[in-house]
């Protein structure tokens, strides 16, 4: 027995390889290309070293699972995660910064990471000026129309928040004139299931925040949060051209034609096409699906969503071969492929150029202006108290939108939780 557990514990495979597991929650397609497309070239192409990946399904299960481990003392050797638990892992002492690797890589790795990686993920993966994560799976929101229904109504993607109610206005339609748009002959402006997302976007482009400048209090409950929130509101109780949806209800509306606009992340694109093919398999009516970046209002900004990758401390040999399948993910030609695959932001810029993406650009017009929004792009807080801030903002956002509460009220209530929770944490 103790020398099965020396097995099971060792760093090294039978053969010799230096074993890295490596927790994701990848499903589907996107999981499929993780394992079978890229971590299957990585060991193939790199002897003595096998990355072991484990699906854990869902970011909740992936969360729980990750600090119990820490709590085990038995972690694996990379994991994707989101920046609050980052930030409670180095707390806890558990992760290796991955710019002391850099340090002692090669100069080109230092000099991609300075010059080629888009800077709001240098800023995103940097805690207290240190690097311990590297980007992983990042997306930004974009508008999804329907091109031929766009061209008939001489509409064109909205540019402003202001345009973007003229164009539902317009799309929306009561066929029968009953005041009920729930018949086949009606059509929504827009669908959307309330998220926290949507009104960040929106707070930022206001020049709202969703900290003070210190971080030490929230500051989404301002008046540029409350006409945020009130635009969505408004969209739904005063202009009627859109209605709450539950899970991804809204975008099988979209493909059968009862919506006229989705908005979606830049992944959305994989499986509303797919939506698409399968509706053409079964000679259902199709349409050509439109992408444009979200309008702006007094600036242009986005919220970059999407987990990073980190490396727990553990045997020396498993921490070089972890970092060596970090650097190896995140070179140009891999995120090019892996972004052509999947919709994800690649993180460099220099993968915009190679032959996957050029190809992709082609096949969808607008993306490569889509994928672009990341030049002026923010990221969320990063401490552990937004784990449970961006939950009380989520509520205050669903609260409002189905009408139980004023936009001011609900973003206050959630704003006192919230600095609750950082006071905690700042003591």
């Amino acid at each position: 027995m103790i020398l099965l557990l020396a097995c099971q514990n060792s760093p090294r495979s039978s053969s010799g390889e230096v074993q890295v597991i490596f927790w994701h929650a990848m499903g589907g397609p996107l999981g499929e290309f993780l394992e079978d497309t890229l971590i299957t070239e990585f060991n193939s192409t790199h002897p003595g070293i096998e990355v072991i990946p484990v699906s854990m399904g869902n970011y909740r299960a992936l969360c729980q699972k990750i600090l119990a481990s820490v709590m085990a003392g038995d972690t694996p050797v990379v994991a994707q995660a989101y920046e609050t638990w980052t930030s409670q892992l180095i707390r806890g002492d558990a992760l290796i910064p991955l710019d002391s690797l850099m340090a002692l890589d090669s100069p080109e790795v230092a000099e991609r990471w300075n010059n080629d990686f888009f800077p709001v993920f240098q800023c995103n993966n940097t805690y207290d000026g240190r690097i311990y994560s590297f980007p992983f799976n990042k997306s930004v929101q974009a508008l999804y129309y329907n091109v031929e229904l766009m061209d008939s109504l001489g509409l064109q993607p909205p540019k402003t928040w202001e345009d973007y109610r003229s164009v539902l206005a317009a799309l929306t339609v009561d066929g029968n004139n009953d005041g009920d748009l729930l018949d086949d002959c009606d059509r929504w402006g827009t669908a959307f299931t309330p998220s926290v997302g949507m009104f960040e976007n929106l707070l930022i482009q206001r020049g709202g925040s969703l900290l003070n400048s210190d971080s030490t209090r929230t500051a989404f409950a301002s008046q540029e949060g409350i006409d945020a929130l009130q635009l969505l509101i408004d969209l739904i109780h005063t202009d009627g051209s859109a209605r709450i949806s539950s899970g991804y209800t809204h975008q099988n509306d979209f493909a059968d034609g009862t919506v006229g606009i989705v908005q979606g992340s830049t992944v959305s694109l994989a499986f509303m096409g797919k939506n698409m093919e399968r509706m053409e398999e079964n000679g259902e009516d199709v349409f050509t699906l439109g992408i444009a970046p979200l309008p702006s209002d007094r600036e242009q900004a986005v919220v970059i969503a999407g987990t990073n990758v980190i490396l727990f401390k553990s045997d020396s040999v498993q921490v070089e071969a972890g970092w060596e399948f970090i650097k190896w993910f995140t070179e140009p030609r891999q995120q090019a492929r892996w972004s052509a695959a999947t919709g994800y932001i690649p993180a460099t810029r220099t993968s915009m150029n190679y032959p996957e993406m050029q190809e992709r650009f082609q096949e969808c017009t607008g993306l490569k202006d889509v994928m672009l929004q990341v030049e002026y792009a923010q990221f969320e807080p990063q401490g552990t108290y937004w784990y449970d801030g961006r939950l009380f903002l989520s509520e205050a956002v669903e609260i409002a939108l189905y009408g139980r509460m004023s936009a001011k009220e609900a973003l206050e209530r959630a704003a006192d939780l919230a600095d609750s929770e950082l006071g905690s944490e700042l003591d």
